[in-house]
């Protein structure tokens, strides 16, 4: 991969980050005035564009304008990526399968790395006693994630359980997704 591809694959991944984290901060239900909120919310002032055009739903958790965003920045992405690597993909179908493969692997790791920050980040609470306003966030993003594992487990107290069935189920549907991945790509 050439210095282009990369540069334009690292730009094309800084914007998706930054709407991913807008769709879940949104979903997740994060203090809107929380000064990471606020910071995100005003760098990604296009998805305010794509609102007029497309609703949120679930009573304004799930906001479609983000979602459209995302998956238009993830083929952007890989046919950009493609296109300055030489390799184009096969077509439309192939494309898609592999703009929504991508998207939901991306999701998974988002997720494990979400689940790990905030076990960090709690063992840094518990020992500075101090909390800053990007440690909630990353908890709050990380709850829903966290809450069905911790309604399933009995209550040990001080020890969480939670991550670790959290992790397995990631495990699980990262093989699970990756073994769909190859049947749906290899058929193409």
């Amino acid at each position: 991969m050439g210095m282009t591809s990369t540069l334009f694959g690292i730009l094309m991944n800084v914007a998706i980050l930054l709407v991913f984290l807008r769709f879940l901060m949104q979903l997740a239900m994060v203090n809107p005035y929380n000064p990471v909120v606020l910071s995100t919310i005003k760098a990604t002032k296009i998805v305010d564009i794509f609102s007029s055009i497309f609703p949120t739903l679930a009573k304004g958790r799930v906001n479609l304008a983000a979602l459209v965003l995302l998956v238009m920045i993830y083929l952007l992405k890989i046919v950009g990526v493609a296109y300055l690597s030489g390799v184009m993909p096969h077509g439309a179908v192939h494309l898609i399968i592999l703009t929504f493969v991508t998207m939901i692997q991306d999701l998974i790791t988002f997720c494990r790395y979400l689940i790990f920050a905030t076990i960090i980040l709690g063992w840094v609470v518990l020992f500075t006693q101090s909390n800053s306003p990007y440690i909630e966030v990353v908890q709050e993003l990380a709850e829903p994630l966290l809450a069905p594992f911790r309604r399933i487990l009995p209550n040990m107290g001080m020890i969480d359980l939670s991550p670790i069935l959290a992790f397995l189920a990631l495990y699980i549907a990262e093989a699970l997704m990756n073994e769909v991945a190859r049947v749906l790509l290899i058929g193409l």
